[in-house]
């Protein structure tokens, strides 16, 4: 690791302190309350939900690969790979945090927000899906991007018609210790 690196470890507490401070700032500053922020209480329906959306989101990982590949798209080898050169410990721990504070910050708070604003359940899913794509543009090749944009696309739709984080951020941390776990027992 070079001085410029961050530890697994510090980018885990700057995950959780982003994600802190918008939801302090909405409840705080905006004076909203955290089911504005999609923090609502589950319903036993949300397993199936947590369940069925994680197929959906592995199945986009297995099914679209060679689709990728043969129109000669350009993929990323470390992509599905959570913590690579870390403990299986960290790598749960990053998992977990990702899973979770990615679906705070691209579907509950601002999907509430725009739906405040606009009421329109078409314009908040596709803002924040070309947001959730944009923000993850900077690191996957064309190809991956793809993936994580069919992917945001699952899991947009699945908070739209909940509108609550347990389902979403329940499939996504799912999906990412899959990953972290076949990492280490594959």
């Amino acid at each position: 690791m070079t001085n410029t690196e961050i530890t697994p470890v510090v980018t885990i507490g700057i995950y959780w302190a982003l994600a802190l401070t918008v939801i302090g700032i909405a409840v705080s500053g905006e004076g909203l309350s955290l089911p504005d922020l999609g923090f609502r209480r589950p319903a036993l329906v949300d397993l199936g939900y947590i369940l069925v959306t994680s197929v959906s989101i592995l199945f986009v990982y297995i099914v679209t690969p060679p689709l990728i590949e043969a129109v000669g798209l350009p993929v990323s080898e470390g992509a599905g790979t959570m913590g690579a050169g870390v403990g299986i410990g960290m790598a749960l721990a990053q998992s977990v945090t990702v899973g979770i504070v990615e679906e705070i910050l691209y579907r509950g708070y601002p999907i509430e927000r725009l739906l405040a604003y606009t009421e329109s359940s078409l314009v908040a899913g596709g803002i924040t899906w070309i947001a959730f794509t944009v923000a993850h543009a900077l690191n996957w090749p064309l190809g991956s991007l793809l993936q994580t944009a069919l992917v945001a696309a699952v899991l947009t739709v699945v908070y739209l018609r909940r509108r609550t984080l347990v389902p979403v951020a329940g499939a996504h941390v799912l999906v990412w210790v899959f990953a972290a776990l076949g990492q280490f027992y594959a």
